[in-house]
């Protein structure tokens, strides 16, 4: 019986050994995965001491040349993976001169979409209908630091309601659901059926994800990186698509009334149109202008009537050159005449 209880007692040690030396998420184990805004971490463990250096080579460089970044640690059991000083150099740090395999930076990045459970539909950026179940779908890259061990979690869920106050928890199928470090468990973390909306307040709801995890989002509050873009959601009773149409009809009289009461007084404002038009025939006494300037052009053309005048001075004198010709034929006729009239007398 009592080596029974010695051996109880050893395994309940090594199981609490085991528990302590899994760590938390601050813990990182050599060649370990750290994100860009992390600080507190322990890197004690990947044999780099208080004054080493760490070193990182660019993509290409070869190992066998000096680094071509390199950098001192000062606390490893309380490292900061500062985005300033590891911005742009991701990828695997190692010790150095040693050559050990330290941690490999990421930049961290992280995205949220909410999901109607109870009409199993994708409802970011659209209508979820008051009363059905919703649930909250992360995706990022964070989720890679569970194998770090530790009970906490890495993601926030800010719920901002239409009235602007933030939510810290929601009440769902299960009962009253926390929205503070909810744990990555893949690269798309779904929380399930956590939200019933039957009592909620109508209106455009907001929805943000931030990685808490060791203050990512306080370091590094890039939109897409630390915190996610905002999403809304419209919780209604009634479908917005089906309620517009509904909306016009019943308001279609009233317009109607008015184009009719338009069109009534337009023949009024015509009216007073046409007058200021009235000023145009002013334009006539512009056109008159160029009368007189034809009057004056005929003179001219006068001048060709009086070369018309020598014309008939040349017909006299061609009328009386035929009269003095037949003069002779007349008396030469007489003549004849009487000649033939004495032979004929003759006897």
């Amino acid at each position: 019986m009592k080596y029974s209880l010695a051996g109880l007692f050893s395994l309940l040690m090594i199981l609490f050994c085991a528990s302590q030396a899994s760590g938390d998420l601050r813990t990182i184990s050599p060649g370990g995965t750290v994100f860009l805004g992390e600080e507190g971490l322990d890197i004690s463990a990947t044999g780099v001491m208080n004054g080493g250096q760490i070193g990182w080579w660019a993509p290409g460089s070869s190992r066998s040349s000096d680094p071509t970044e390199l950098m001192t640690v000062s606390s490893p059991d309380s490292f900061y993976v500062s985005p300033s000083a590891f911005s742009g150099k991701e990828g695997p740090w190692y010790s150095w001169p040693e050559g050990s395999p330290v941690f490999q930076v990421k930049r961290p990045q992280v995205s949220v979409r909410v999901y109607d459970e109870t009409a199993d539909f994708d409802a970011t950026g659209k209508w979820i209908p008051r009363g059905d179940a919703v649930s909250f779908r992360i995706s990022s890259n964070v989720y890679e630091a569970n194998s770090r061990g530790g009970p906490d979690g890495q993601v926030d869920i800010v719920l901002t309601s239409p009235e602007g106050a933030k939510y810290s928890s929601v009440s769902g199928p299960s009962g009253s659901f926390s929205l503070s470090g909810i744990p990555l468990t893949s690269s798309l973390t779904s929380t399930g059926p956590v939200w019933n909306t039957g009592g909620v307040t109508v209106g455009t709801w907001t929805v943000q994800a931030e990685l808490s995890m060791n203050r990512i989002k306080d370091n590094m509050p890039d939109t897409g990186a630390g915190i996610s873009s905002p999403v809304e959601v419209l919780i209604q009773n009634i479908n917005p698509l089906i309620k517009a149409p509904v909306a016009i009809e019943i308001r279609t009289p009233e317009p109607d009334i008015t184009p009719m009461v338009t069109q009534t007084t337009l023949p009024a404002y015509s009216a007073p149109v046409t007058k200021p038009i009235t000023p145009i025939q002013t334009v006539e006494t512009q056109v008159q202008i160029p009368a007189p300037t034809f009057t004056h052009v005929p003179p001219p053309t006068y001048t060709t009537v009086q070369t018309i005048e020598p014309t008939p001075e040349k017909t006299p004198e061609s009328t009386p050159v035929p009269e003095p010709t037949k003069a002779p034929l007349g008396i030469l006729s007489i003549i004849g005449a009487g000649f033939v009239l004495m032979v004929l007398i003759k006897p």
